[in-house]
């Protein structure tokens, strides 16, 4: 072989090493998701247009529309009926690992979007893959974690963002992740309670359901012929029980179209803000959910307005963030106009009082917190207080479900049980007549 084949061979090499680049550059491209936006603006003449637009991420959809030379947009992703996500599209599980991750990159100083990226390529769920992808790309595209965080609700927290914003303005990510780790691992803990609590009862339930659908649907319409036989009346339990199983097994796909469109109009409705509060407003006057979500909204605002009044955040603008990460609009009405008191010189305590919202002890509270000068202090206290106040009662709730789901039971049992003894004892009175 002489020399001037040497050139030709590393030029293959090199050729051939280049090839699964591009391979896989053009495998990238395809798994691009491409995302429906609807956006309005005005023009540099004043016109306002609005309109849709498909790109990759909000951040791209963002950069598009402002070369073309509209301003103060508002950029909304939108998707057809049948691509609508419905509760979470990701594991509360997920969240908080790659959170917890997240939190340790933080801590060894690795830069948030470099830590993002390595989480990208190590995370084993797709959906949570794809969402830190486009949280790298609206990043590098000139938005704030939180601003990019806040367009995936169905994946984050309200609080999420708000906490991330805080850091924001402090400089302190380290300890907003710390906190956001907290937050997620006493969420998934008290829905493994709860889910924990719920399996031997929905077990129980399943059971019931099975047996009285049984002696509905075969025992006691060979009753029905034998006293029709007899020229004798059902007792009156006996034909409750017959005409409620004739109406499910006549008109289930009626009452299975109004389950569906109940919850159809539930979620159209929980998008709208005047229909949403007289929700948050419902959910606030149950009796023992009603007490749980006053807790919760309560324990965040405590938790996060005394991390932004730590970090020398101004109160108004405090007041702003922590309300948004309550989670309840009657929550965030009521701070919101707090807020617009305290921008002229009325105070935080007062104000609150009026809304009959907050306990009196946490208007107390935020009463010596303002008097001593130690408003960050006692607020850390009312949330510490608050966050064992919610512990405790999610282990009462978790507590009482077996034995009300007992009492449940045996009142359907029971129910039936009367039916059928009723039934028996007619069968007995007939023959003797």
């Amino acid at each position: 072989m002489d020399g001037s084949d040497a050139p030709d061979f590393h030029q293959k090499k090199r050729s051939a090493k280049k090839a699964p680049a591009k391979g896989k550059k053009k495998l990238a491209e395809k798994k691009k998701v491409i995302n429906s936006y609807k956006y309005s603006g005005f023009l540099t003449s004043g016109e306002r247009k609005t309109g849709s637009v498909k790109a990759a991420t909000w951040g791209e959809a963002q950069f598009g529309l402002q070369r073309e030379g509209l301003l103060e947009l508002t950029i909304k992703q939108y998707k057809p009926w049948y691509a609508m996500e419905f509760g979470k599209s990701v594991p509360l599980e997920t969240l908080l690992q790659v959170t917890r991750q997240l939190s340790s990159f933080s801590q060894a100083g690795i830069p948030a979007v470099r830590a993002i990226s390595i989480l990208a390529k190590t995370t084993e769920h797709k959906k949570m893959q794809q969402i830190l992808e486009e949280l790298v790309m609206d990043i590098e595209g000139g938005a704030t974690l939180s601003e990019s965080v806040s367009r995936h609700p169905h994946v984050f927290p309200s609080y999420y963002p708000t906490i991330l914003s805080s850091a924001e303005r402090s400089g302190d990510l380290v300890e907003a992740l710390h906190s956001l780790n907290n937050y997620l691992e006493r969420d998934l803990r008290s829905r493994r309670a709860v889910r924990s609590a719920m399996i031997y009862p929905i077990v129980l339930v399943s059971l019931t359901i099975v047996a009285i659908a049984v002696l509905s649907i075969v025992v006691l319409p060979r009753f029905q012929v034998f006293f029709n036989s007899l020229d004798v009346k059902l007792p009156v339990t006996t034909r409750m029980l017959l005409n409620s199983t004739h109406f499910v097994a006549q008109w289930w796909w009626l009452l299975g179209s109004g389950i569906a469109i109940f919850v159809v109009a539930f979620v159209a409705a929980a998008r709208n803000l005047k229909t949403r509060m007289i929700i948050d407003r419902a959910v606030l006057s149950l009796p023992v959910f009603g007490g749980l979500a006053r807790l919760v909204s309560i324990e965040r605002f405590c938790r996060v307005l005394s991390t932004l009044v730590k970090t020398q955040v101004p109160l108004p603008d405090a007041l702003e963030l922590a309300g948004k990460a309550t989670g309840n609009l009657v929550f965030q009405r009521a701070i919101a106009e707090t807020r617009t008191r305290v921008l002229h010189g009325e105070g935080l305590a007062d104000p609150l009082s009026e809304y009959k919202i907050f306990p009196i002890a946490a208007i107390q509270i935020l009463r010596i917190g303002e008097e001593s000068g130690q408003l960050q202090s006692q607020l850390h206290q009312a949330a510490s207080f608050y966050s064992d106040e919610l512990d405790h009662r999610m282990k009462n709730f978790t507590a009482l479900l077996e034995p009300a789901t007992l009492l449940f039971i045996g009142g359907g049992v029971g129910f039936v049980a009367v039916a059928l003894v009723s039934a028996m004892y007619g069968i007995y009175s007939g023959v003797k007549a």
